[in-house]
């Protein structure tokens, strides 16, 4: 791992936090994408995202998501939205599929010119903002062959 990347944390200064591919991501990204990657980045780095949105000049208020993603039975990628008017929605359709989700942060990171590194850290941390696929079959015995992993 390189220095940059364990520089990053909520005790960093506000131009480390800023020159980060965190920062460049969450400056880059706008509208209705640009509310995912804040969840994305709130999910994962949880401690210093607060701080991270204080070095940019920014705050988080409705609209915007309020859980983690998650993949439909569908396949659509989905997630939790508070409106601005405070109600709740649930399971909010952000990306048809996996593959669309995957080309809108391949476009982000080409846009940001990030390292193959900062990519790699960038998409591992949408795989954890992934909590959950309910395409999986919960009931599927993983030693038969014949089993089917996705239900539809």
């Amino acid at each position: 791992m390189d220095s940059a990347a364990t520089e990053f944390g909520p005790h960093c200064h506000a131009s480390i936090l800023r020159a980060s591919w965190q920062g460049r991501v969450l400056v880059f990204a706008e509208g209705k994408f640009g509310s995912v990657v804040e969840s994305v980045l709130a999910h994962n780095f949880d401690d210093t995202f607060p701080v991270l949105l204080k070095a940019l000049g920014r705050w988080v208020k409705p609209p915007g998501l309020c859980s983690a993603g998650k993949i439909a039975k569908n396949g659509t990628v989905c997630a939790d939205v508070v409106h601005r008017s405070g109600m709740k929605e649930i399971m909010h359709v952000f990306f048809r599929d996996t593959k669309q989700m995957e080309g809108c942060f391949r476009r982000l990171a080409d846009d940001c010119k990030l390292t193959d590194a900062e990519r790699v850290e960038l998409f591992a941390a949408v795989q954890r903002w992934v909590v959950c696929d309910y395409r999986l079959d919960p009931t599927m015995d993983r030693r038969d062959p014949d089993a089917k992993r996705l239900v539809h």
